[in-house]
C-alpha cells in the first residue's frame, strides 16, 4: 500500500483535507462571534447548517454519485469548497464580511460534503483490488483520528497566530490540496452505465436494496443506532466533565486528543484483525466497546484518578470504535454491487446523519428531568442495540463459520 502511488495521493490529500475541515469547526463559529458579535442563537443557526444539507441532499447525491464518475465528482467538490471556503478571509480583509454570507458559506460547503462523502465512501472499491480494500479503509479512518487530534489540538493556535477568519483559509488550501491530489491519481475510473430512469426511481431503488437486503440491512441498522448513541452520548459528556466532575476544559481537550490516538491504532489494526477474525466477528467483538467511553464516566468521582481512568477507558474505546466503523464500511463495500455503492453509502449517512441530531434533543430533555450522569448510563444502554441487531442477523452465523 506504500508504493501504491494512486492510494497515497488519496490518502494524502484525504488526510490534510480532514485535518483542515477540523480546524474550519473551530474558527467558523469564532469568526461569528469575534468579527460579527452573534448572538447565542445565531451561533446555532450556523451550526445547523453543517446537518441541514445532509439531510435534504443526502439521498440525491448517492443518486449521483452512481451516475457519473466518481473521482471528477469529488475533485469539483473539493474544488468549490475551496473557493466559497475562501470568499470569507477575502471578506473579512474587505471589511465586507455578513452573518448571512457566513451562513450561505456554511451551507453550501455542506453540501458540496454531503455530495462528496458518498462518491469518497464508494471510490475506493475502484481504485484497489478487494484484498487491500480492508486495509485501505483503516488508513483512510486513521487519517480521520489523526486529523481530529492534530485539527483540535492546532486550531487554537492557528486562531490566536492567523485569526478566525485566516484560519479558515487554511481550510480553504486544504480543500484546494484535496482536489489537486485527487486530479493526479492516475487509474482510469470505468464509466458507470447510463440509465434512463430518473432520480426519484434511483433513489428508491437504492433504499430498496438497503432495506430488503438480508446481509445490508442489519449492518447499516446497526450503523444508525451506534450513530444514535453517539448523539445522546457525545455533548452530555462535555457537560458531565465538566461541570460535575469538574474537569478544566483543557483537561478534557487532552482526553480527547489521548483517546484520538487510540482511533489512530484502531483505523492501522482492522487489517490484520479481519485477517485475523473476519469482518463479521470483528464488528461483533467491537460493537460493545462504545460503552467504554461512558460507563468509566458515570462510575468515577472527581480527581486525578478519575481523569486518568476515563482517558485510558476512552483510549480503548475509540480503538474499538474505529475498527468496527472501518470494518462496517468495508463489509459494505464488499457486498454492494458496484452500481448501487453510492445510493447504498449516501443512504447510510442520511440515516446516521438523520438520527443523531434527534437522539441529542431527546436526551437533552432527559438530562434535564433525570439528571446528566443518570442520561448517560442511558445512553451507554442505547449501545447494546447494534450489538443485539448484529447478533440476530446472518452476520453471527458468518463469524462462527470464520
Amino acid at each position: 500500500m506504500w508504493r501504491h502511488r494512486d492510494f497515497m495521493l488519496l490518502w494524502g490529500g484525504q488526510t490534510i483535507n480532514m485535518t483542515g475541515t477540523q480546524v474550519s469547526q473551530l474558527a467558523v463559529p469564532l469568526v461569528a462571534l469575534s468579527v460579527l458579535h452573534a448572538s447565542a442563537f445565531q451561533v446555532s443557526l450556523l451550526s445547523a447548517m453543517g446537518f441541514v444539507p445532509y439531510v435534504l441532499a443526502g439521498l440525491p447525491a448517492g443518486a449521483l454519485a452512481d451516475r457519473f464518475r466518481r473521482r471528477p465528482l469529488m475533485v469539483w467538490c473539493s474544488l468549490f469548497q475551496g473557493l466559497v471556503l475562501g470568499s470569507v478571509p477575502v471578506a473579512v480583509v474587505c471589511g465586507a464580511l455578513t452573518l448571512g454570507q457566513l451562513i450561505v458559506v456554511a451551507f453550501i460547503v455542506a453540501l458540496l460534503a454531503a455530495l462528496f462523502d458518498p462518491a469518497y465512501q464508494s471510490y475506493l472499491p475502484s481504485l484497489l483490488p478487494a484484498r487491500q480494500l480492508i486495509d485501505g479503509n483503516g488508513k483512510l479512518g486513521a487519517s480521520y483520528a489523526f486529523a481530529t487530534v492534530v485539527g483540535q489540538s492546532t486550531a487554537g493556535w492557528l486562531v490566536a497566530a492567523l485569526g478566525a477568519a485566516g484560519t479558515i483559509g487554511v481550510d480553504a488550501v486544504s480543500s484546494l490540496m484535496s482536489a489537486a491530489s485527487l486530479k493526479l491519481i492516475a487509474a482510469r475510473e470505468p464509466s458507470p452505465e447510463r440509465r434512463g430512469t430518473r432520480m426519484r426511481a434511483e433513489i428508491g431503488e437504492g433504499l430498496r436494496y438497503v432495506f430488503h437486503d438480508r446481509l445490508m440491512r442489519p449492518v447499516v441498522l446497526a450503523n444508525t443506532m451506534v450513530s444514535a448513541g453517539i448523539g445522546a452520548s457525545w455533548s452530555l459528556w462535555v457537560l458531565y466533565v465538566v461541570r460535575d466532575l469538574h474537569w478544566p476544559m483543557v483537561v478534557a481537550g487532552l482526553c480527547q486528543g489521548v483517546a484520538a490516538v487510540g482511533g489512530v491504532l484502531g483505523g492501522l489494526c482492522t487489517e490484520p484483525l479481519a485477517r485475523r477474525l473476519g469482518l463479521p466477528l470483528l464488528m461483533l467483538a467491537t460493537t460493545p466497546m462504545y460503552v467504554l467511553d461512558l460507563v468509566p464516566t458515570v462510575l468515577v468521582g472527581p480527581g486525578l484518578t478519575g481523569q486518568i481512568v476515563v482517558t485510558v477507558g476512552y483510549f480503548v474505546a475509540l480503538a474499538g470504535e474505529f475498527a468496527y466503523v472501518n470494518a462496517n464500511l468495508s463489509y459494505r463495500q464488499l457486498i454492494c454491487p458496484p452500481d448501487l455503492l453510492g445510493r447504498m453509502n449516501a443512504t447510510t449517512r442520511w440515516l446516521s446523519w438523520g438520527i443523531r441530531p434527534l437522539f441529542t434533543l431527546i436526551f437533552g430533555l432527559i438530562a434535564t428531568w433525570i439528571g446528566v450522569r443518570a442520561a448517560l448510563g442511558l445512553a451507554a444502554g442505547l449501545f447494546a442495540f447494534p450489538f443485539a441487531v448484529l447478533v440476530a442477523s446472518p452476520l453471527r452465523g458468518r463469524a462462527r463459520a470464520r
